[in-house]
């Protein structure tokens, strides 16, 4: 992030686990990084990361992250430069996930708020999706 000099990336060690602890999420990981997941977020085939950064002049004890995504570009071709999905969040407690074809940001683990970012392909951006949002009939039927 050449062009976010004021970010560093976050580290495991930036964590601190809730009061509540962390449940079965090391044991449904097995290798648990908080702040890095990669997957197909975009839906286009390509293998992509979400990373969390945290702002350099924050204290220790109370960092702020943002959430970049780096879309993969194909083979041997690397990473996008990274869209932000969002800043300075307070990331301490809790983690980055996907979910299919959904970025999850959960700020606390011990609380049930999670928000989710899916990749719009009409507008060629990340849109945040509301729960209640969800199409209760399900998607349109193939006509093929």
């Amino acid at each position: 992030m050449q062009a976010h000099p004021e970010l560093r990336p976050a580290i495991d060690s930036d964590r601190r686990v809730p009061r509540e602890g962390d449940g079965d999420v090391v044991h449904l990981y097995g290798i648990y990084h908080p702040y890095f997941v990669r997957g197909d977020v975009n839906d286009d085939g390509n293998l992509d990361f979400v990373m969390a950064f945290v702002r350099r002049d924050t204290k220790k004890g109370t960092p702020w992250f943002s959430i970049v995504v780096f879309s993969g570009l194909g083979a041997d071709k690397g990473f996008d430069k990274g869209i932000f999905l969002e800043r300075d969040i307070s990331l301490i407690h809790g983690d980055v996930s996907i979910d299919r074809d959904a970025v999850l940001i959960t700020p606390d683990l011990s609380d049930e708020a999670v928000r989710r970012y899916r990749w719009d392909p009409i507008h060629r951006s990340y849109v945040f999706v509301r729960d209640d949002e969800e199409d209760p009939e399900g998607p349109p039927l193939s006509r093929t």
